[in-house]
């Protein structure tokens, strides 16, 4: 074979190299392709698995429409001073309990006792330093627990007075402090002008030693010092029962702890 059939055999083999080549990069190419659309592909996918888990927080319900609820919730609880049965969205209702253990979840509470201030009185005791002293120290225990307390002063009359006062709130809890039991003072409790005057707000007496124990007892005796009941009234039969029957809690003690507690437990729950 001569210089001519070499040169065109060189020729030959070149050209099938470089067709090998280029295919070659070629597939390297698609690779990467197909590789860079799946890795593209796997990121999408991630985002919108993460965006999905972040809009639905506890029971489906979303941030904003747990935030709305408490909103609702509270509002509810300032104006009836109970808390609702349950919140509601759309058709769907979540019972009161289980809200508030969402609520818990994103660290909110339903305050159920800033709203309602607490107004206190008191009659004569023992003298007027040793009185309001004693009114001071429950304030500040109610304030020492989140409470709005006020000393509405010592006398008397304080205990009518406190509600002809149109400062005082509806909502507010009325607390009057007693030597004695009164059966007078515990029989108007009962009468209409009484409880025209109370209007929505509520009445709690706390009656501190030496006062009689009134729990259990079947008769109350007119007070020597009455001088505004009627002449025919003698006394009050089972006070402990009237004031029950006319809607009025009360406790007996001379410990401001205890004392301070059962108001807190007042305001908290009536």
């Amino acid at each position: 074979m001569g210089n001519g059939g070499i040169a065109i055999r060189k020729k030959l083999l070149y050209s099938i190299t470089a067709l090998l080549f280029l295919v070659l990069i070629l597939n390297i190419g698609a690779g990467a392709a197909a590789s860079t659309a799946q890795a593209s592909g796997s990121t999408t996918g991630t985002i919108k698995t993460t965006t999905t888990s972040n809009t639905t927080l506890v029971s489906g319900l979303t941030s904003a429409q747990i935030k709305d609820g408490y909103t609702r919730a509270q509002n509810f609880y300032n104006t009836n001073h109970r808390l609702p049965n349950y919140v509601s969205y759309g058709t769907k209702k979540v019972m009161i309990s289980d809200f508030q253990t969402i609520l818990a979840t994103q660290g909110l509470k339903i305050n159920m006792y800033y709203s309602r201030p607490v107004y206190i009185t008191s009659d004569n005791i023992n003298n007027k330093t040793a009185d309001n002293t004693r009114i001071n120290n429950i304030v500040t225990g109610l304030k020492a627990l989140g409470i709005k307390a006020y000393n509405m002063g010592i006398g008397p009359n304080t205990h009518v007075k406190v509600l002809q006062n149109t400062n005082v709130p509806q909502n507010a809890l009325i607390v009057d402090i007693y030597g004695g039991a009164d059966a007078g003072t515990l029989l108007e409790m009962g009468q209409s002008w009484y409880k025209k005057i109370k209007g929505a707000r509520s009445v709690y007496s706390i009656f501190w030693p030496p006062s009689k124990v009134i729990t259990g007892l079947a008769f109350l005796e007119r007070a020597h010092d009455d001088n505004y009941s009627p002449a025919s009234f003698t006394g009050l039969a089972n006070p402990d029962q009237y004031l029950i029957n006319n809607g009025y809690n009360y406790i007996y003690s001379k410990d401001i702890k205890t004392i301070v507690n059962s108001i807190f437990k007042q305001v908290s729950t009536n």
